[in-house]
């Protein structure tokens, strides 16, 4: 085959003319739409403007009638990034910090101007070859380059606070411990995005999936060093309460199902809503409640005898992650914890769950409708386990 390949490295005054002469094809048909954020796109006019080189660009080069034009094989996202800069299409907005905050290309010094266009691009062009050497080129360049997650892209795009709080969280030694992270969820940041769901859902409540994440860090992003150490200080006691509750020798959470993420998530929150209400666990008795939690641990499953424990083991793997089945499980273990953190007897409606498992658990005979839940009169804990059921008089 008669094609070629040259290397050379160009100035981006380089490709803003080919385009401006309409010699250079953004997006053959080969290419995928345009994806990049802006906030990708500003952190690229960053590497520019403190010149760090960027990978190479591949191009197509033809020559037709004396005046070469070129196709983009590999680079598009970073060229149309460039040139919608140059054309004003954006300003330099976080997470951009440095001394050209919120000003587009036109409100730049000239100095400024000229400093990024003669900012020099290695590009590899592939001269005068066949298209389907061109697709091939496309094809392996992109199938063997893996994407970054949307995690991994967070890391890049949205430096700050908030990013810095949820990858302390993904190490503190409890997390080693329990097993909540695999292996695969390191490797590509899975564990920093699940601690930043549990940060949001902290700062401000459950959130539906991780659809607002994005928000979050870059409303965070510019905390003060007092309010970062009282997050992680708050955000660490309810840890170290649910370390206290599954004690490593009477009740490790890695052997029960609560080290499920979806679970977990319901419980870090149970357990951080009881404590803004003023319940502690301090100097309690924890083994009725470690009980419950056995219980919960042993009929919790889709095809449980126990319909309110089917259906949570159901909102477990059915949308799993939408605010409504958060919540709901949310508020099962909340009234679980509750009989031993608030030393509450539990509502009226807390009280018909208790009894619906409580009476399978017990193999009641009676018809549940002729029974109702009780403890003892001196009883400091509420829990399922110290609960007796007792035929209405």
């Amino acid at each position: 085959m008669n094609y070629s390949w040259n290397s050379n490295a160009h100035p981006i005054s380089d490709i803003r003319d080919w385009n401006a002469d309409k010699k250079l094809e953004l997006r053959p048909d080969f290419q995928r739409k345009e994806v990049w954020t802006e906030a990708a796109k500003v952190m690229l006019i960053d590497t520019v403007l403190q010149d760090i080189p960027m990978p190479k660009i591949i191009l197509e080069a033809t020559i037709v009638d004396q005046r070469t034009y070129r196709k983009v094989i590999d680079g598009q996202q970073r060229i149309r990034a460039i040139l919608s800069f140059l054309q004003d299409e954006f300003a330099l907005e976080t997470p951009y910090e440095g001394p050209y905050y919120q000003k587009k290309y036109s409100e730049l010094d000239s100095e400024v101007q000229n400093k990024i266009l003669q900012y020099k691009i290695d590009i590899n062009e592939i001269l005068n070859a066949p298209e389907e050497v061109i697709r091939e080129m496309y094809s392996r360049v992109n199938k063997y380059n893996i994407p970054l997650n949307k995690q991994e892209l967070r890391k890049a795009d949205f430096p700050g606070k908030f990013l810095d709080i949820s990858e302390k969280i993904a190490i503190d030694d409890f997390f080693e411990k329990s097993n909540i992270f695999t292996v695969a969820n390191r490797r590509r940041m899975g564990d920093v995005e699940y601690s930043s769901e549990l940060l949001s859902a902290f700062l401000e409540g459950i959130q539906d999936k991780k659809i607002k994440l994005d928000e979050f860090y870059q409303k965070y992003a510019d905390l003060g060093e007092d309010k970062v150490n009282e997050i992680e200080t708050e955000f660490k006691n309810v840890i170290l309460d649910i370390e206290k509750i599954f004690d490593e020798e009477k009740l490790p959470i890695n052997k029960t199902r609560f080290k499920q993420k979806a679970d977990f998530y319901s419980l870090f929150i149970a357990v951080k809503e009881l404590k803004d209400e003023g319940a502690d666990i301090l100097e309690k008795d924890l083994e009725p409640l470690r009980k419950d939690l056995n219980i919960l641990d042993e009929y919790i499953m889709p095809e449980s005898p126990i319909q309110i424990l089917s259906e949570y083991a159901i909102k477990c793997v059915s949308q799993s992650n939408t605010l409504g089945s958060r919540t709901w499980r949310k508020n099962l273990l909340k009234s679980i914890l509750r009989g031993t953190y608030s030393n509450q007897l539990p509502s009226s409606e807390e009280q018909t769950i208790f009894q619906e498992i409580l009476y399978f658990i017990e193999e009641a005979q009676q018809d549940s409708e002729e029974l109702i839940i009780c403890w003892e009169d001196n009883e400091q804990y509420f829990q399922l386990s110290n609960a007796k059921l007792k035929e209405i008089e």
